[in-house]
C-alpha cells in the first residue's frame, strides 16, 4: 500500500521545501485542488481550483508575520503572495503555511509536517538534555554541601550520562533520523561568506542605535545562528566533553593531580557559564522576547480600552469600546 492516496514528487518537493522561502503557493501546484462536492457551481466558469482564495490562513499562523506585523487585516494583504512579500528570505521552513492552506491537498501537509521531523526531534532533545546539564551542573557546583549525599551522587551520576549521551549518542541519532539535514547543517554552518560580515555588521550598529538602525533580517543560518551552532559544535562539546571525562578520573579514581583537576574544573565551569549564557540569549530571541511583546500588548489593550483584545491595537478599522458602554 503506498504511503499516500497520490503519488507525490517527492523529490521536487525536497527541493522546494529545503528552501528558505515561503512554499505554500508551490505546494499548492503538487494538490488536488477543491473537491467537486466542496466547489459552489456558477453559470460562469471556474478556473483555477489549486489558485490562492485569500483565506489568509497562511499569513495568520506564520510566525514571521507574528513576530514583524502581529496581524494583518487588510484583505489584499491576506494571500499567499502578500506572504511571499512579507517573508521573502526570513521563512523558518515551519510549513505552518502548507498545513493551514485549505487548497493543498492533505498528503501535501502530512509530508512537509514530517519532512524536519527528525531534525526537529533531535533538537529538541539537544535543548532538553543541555538544559538538564546545566541544572544538574549549578546544583553540583552550588548546592552539593545543602544536599544529602546520596541525591548528590544520584545527580552526579546523572549529569555524566547526560554529558555521554549529548556527546556520544546524539549525532548518531541525528544521522539515523535525518541524514539529508545533517549534511545540510553541517555544510550551511561551515559556509561563511562576505553577506555574513555585513550581517554582524548591521547587528552591531543595531545594538549601538537601534532607531536609527534596524534589525538585520533574520533568515535561516544567519551569522548568529552560525556562530551559536558552531560554538555547540566547535566549542561546547569538545572542551565540556574532555574537561568532565578527566574530572571524572580525577574525582572516582584520583588519577589526576590536585592542583592540575583544579584547573580543569575551573575550565569546565567557565565554558559551562559562557554555554548558560549563550543559551539563554537563544531561548530570549527565540522565547521570551515574544512571550514579553505578547504581555506588553495585553497590558496596552486593557489600559486603553480595558478589554484584553490586543488584536485591535494592530488594526486601523477597528475602535476601541470600553465594555461598561456595551
Amino acid at each position: 500500500m503506498p504511503l499516500f492516496p497520490m503519488k507525490l514528487n517527492t523529490k521536487i518537493m525536497d527541493l522546494l521545501l529545503d528552501e528558505t522561502e515561503c512554499p505554500v503557493a508551490r505546494m499548492r501546484l503538487f494538490s488536488e485542488g477543491i473537491s467537486v462536492n466542496a466547489r459552489l457551481f456558477v453559470p460562469d466558469d471556474i478556473i483555477g481550483d489549486m489558485g490562492c482564495i485569500a483565506c489568509g490562513n497562511c499569513v495568520d499562523t506564520c510566525p514571521v508575520v507574528k513576530e514583524e506585523y502581529r496581524f494583518v487585516f487588510v484583505q489584499n494583504q491576506r494571500t499567499s503572495m502578500a506572504l511571499e512579500n512579507m517573508v521573502g528570505q526570513e521563512c523558518r521552513r515551519c510549513y505552518k503555511c502548507v498545513v493551514a492552506c485549505p487548497q493543498v491537498s492533505k498528503p501535501i501537509k502530512e509530508y512537509a509536517s514530517a519532512f524536519r521531523r527528525g531534525e526537529m526531534i533531535v533538537h529538541l532533545l539537544t535543548a532538553g538534555i543541555i538544559i538538564s546539564l546545566a541544572i544538574s551542573g549549578i546544583t553540583l557546583m552550588h548546592y552539593s554541601n545543602f544536599l544529602p549525599a546520596q541525591e548528590i551522587s544520584i545527580i552526579r551520576w546523572a549529569h555524566r550520562i547526560l554529558g555521554v549521551f549529548l556527546l556520544l549518542f546524539m549525532p548518531v541519532l541525528y544521522f539515523v533520523l535525518d541524514k539529508r539535514h545533517l549534511f545540510r547543517f553541517l555544510r550551511k554552518v561551515s559556509q561563511w561568506e562576505r553577506t555574513d560580515w555585513d550581517w554582524l555588521k548591521a547587528l552591531v550598529q543595531h545594538i549601538g542605535n537601534s532607531k536609527k538602525y534596524p534589525m538585520p533580517p533574520r533568515v535561516q543560518f544567519n551569522p548568529g545562528q552560525k556562530a551559536w551552532y558552531l560554538y555547540v559544535v566547535c566549542v561546547m562539546l569538545p572542551v565540556l566533553g574532555i574537561t568532565g571525562v578527566i574530572q571524572w578520573l580525577g574525582l572516582d579514581y584520583g588519577y589526576i593531580n590536585a592542583s592540575f583537576l583544579a584547573l580543569i574544573m575551573l575550565i569546565h565551569m567557565v565554558f559551562a557559564l559562557i554555554t548558560d549564557m549563550l543559551l539563554f540569549i537563544h531561548l530570549y530571541l527565540k522565547y521570551l522576547r515574544n512571550w514579553a511583546i505578547l504581555s506588553l500588548d495585553i497590558i496596552r489593550a486593557f489600559l486603553k480600552g480595558r478589554h484584553l483584545s490586543y488584536a485591535l491595537l494592530y488594526s486601523s478599522t477597528a475602535t476601541f469600546q470600553n465594555k461598561s458602554q456595551g
